[in-house]
């Protein structure tokens, strides 16, 4: 009897890469336990602070769901936490909260049997855990402090954010010992919108989210109700690009991790591009040609708008050091290049040989069990000018002929 295989196209290659980045659910319930293990102790009855109801949440790639299982496993696992007081600034400088904070982090530490003792870095404390996973929690200390971020939001003109409940109501005001008044009760606190940042992104993909959530539904979830699943149960077709785009930039950059670009903007340029499309194929193509033209220039800096404060650039480290900026555009040019010629050719199981590389050797040689047919093949070589095309003849020919006709989806 011939075994049966699932139909060997560019969009179900492309899917099972993205299924084999992501985080594994045992190290997803590993960092839930964690962070809510953290929470548990904070709010122990004779813990210092909790008169103050610390809310610890998840903040970054973890929250939004873009976050990848680490290339090999003696790679760090990296979760950036919140730790938010219910307190104000007349209450307690930058300084009291932070060793506030600390005070509690270090106890846990010591009564869970840490081999680390928790370091305090310049915003946050750090929690290393000494097991198999390479395992660390960032803990930024902070306040609310939704009033003042909705003020400066006015006072620089953006009324539509300010007006916005949804995103400022998350604002917080955080602790940074390099600041002036870090020792002082002052009201001038560094700011940062984390969890409005991901609100901004769930939007960006809203569509699809809900779209995700009733298939889920009607496969038969445990949820009595479509309303009732949480984000985080589904995964969106712009997750999936992040992910994969964030792997092709982590293994270009693997022996230059300091320079590499940045997720945030990565995310932010990925998801100012989409445009709630179902096909990972399509999506792909269409960010990948799309996300450069949201880079702005002002007074000759490039800029990158934080959606949610727009008078923050999260491309500011370009000016200060050259190769970050350099090195955004040499991975654009390569990432750009290294799907556009899988996905630009006629033949879904040949995967060239620098898509490989950068997805990963042995996920491929994995996900090839599911597919016989598929192979690397030789490096195809395009000059810097011939990427940029490539990229719109990629989208191009998904505009004309759609995600499930050749050569997007057509077989050996």
């Amino acid at each position: 009897m011939t075994e049966a295989f699932p139909p060997l196209t560019h969009e179900a290659v492309l899917q099972k890469i993205a299924a084999g980045i992501d985080v594994p659910p045992e190290i997803y319930q590993q960092v839930v336990s964690r962070y809510q293990s953290l929470s548990g102790w904070l709010e122990r009855p004779n813990s210092s602070i909790k008169g103050y109801s610390p809310y610890v949440a998840p903040q970054g790639s973890f929250l939004i769901g873009t976050a990848n299982r680490p290339i090999s496993d003696t790679d760090e696992i990296d979760v950036d936490l919140i730790c938010r007081l219910s307190a104000t600034k007349s209450e307690m400088s930058q300084k009291d909260l932070k060793l506030s904070v600390g005070k509690e982090v270090i106890a846990y530490a010591a009564a869970n049997s840490m081999n680390h003792k928790p370091e305090n870095k310049r915003r946050c404390w750090t929690l290393k855990y000494a097991d198999q996973r390479n395992f660390h929690i960032d803990v930024l200390p902070c306040v609310p402090d939704a009033e003042t971020y909705r003020t400066r939001l006015s006072e620089h003109g953006h009324m539509e954010l300010a007006d916005d409940e949804r995103i400022t109501q998350e604002a917080i005001a955080i602790t940074d010992d390099t600041e002036a008044h870090y020792n002082q009760i002052s009201e001038d606190w560094p700011t940062s919108n984390p969890l409005g940042y991901a609100a901004w992104f769930m939007q960006q993909m809203a569509e699809l989210l809900r779209f995700e959530k009733q298939a889920l539904f009607e496969r038969g979830s445990s949820y009595a109700k479509v309303e009732d699943i949480p984000d985080h149960a589904v995964k969106t077709t712009l997750q999936k690009v992040i992910q994969l785009l964030k792997r092709h930039r982590d293994t270009m950059f693997a022996d230059d991790p300091e320079h590499k670009p940045i997720s945030i903007l990565i995310t932010t340029l990925a998801a100012l591009s989409y445009n709630n499309e179902v096909s990972l194929v399509e999506a792909l193509v269409s960010i990948l040609e799309n996300m450069d033209k949201h880079i702005e220039e002002i007074d000759g800096v490039k800029w990158v708008k934080n959606p949610v404060n727009p008078d923050e650039n999260f491309a500011d480290k370009w000016v200060e050091v050259r190769a970050k900026q350099q090195n955004f555009y040499k991975w654009l040019d390569a990432v750009r290049r290294d799907f556009g010629v899988y996905i630009r050719a006629s033949k879904p199981a040949s995967i060239p040989d620098e898509l490989t590389a950068r997805m990963g050797k042995a996920l491929v040689a994995e996900i090839a069990e599911a597919f016989p047919k598929l192979k690397p093949v030789a490096p195809t070589i395009l000059t810097a000018p011939a990427i940029v095309s490539r990229t719109a003849e990629m989208a191009e020919h998904v505009r004309q002929r759609g995600t499930e006709s050749a050569p997007w989806c057509s077989e050996v």
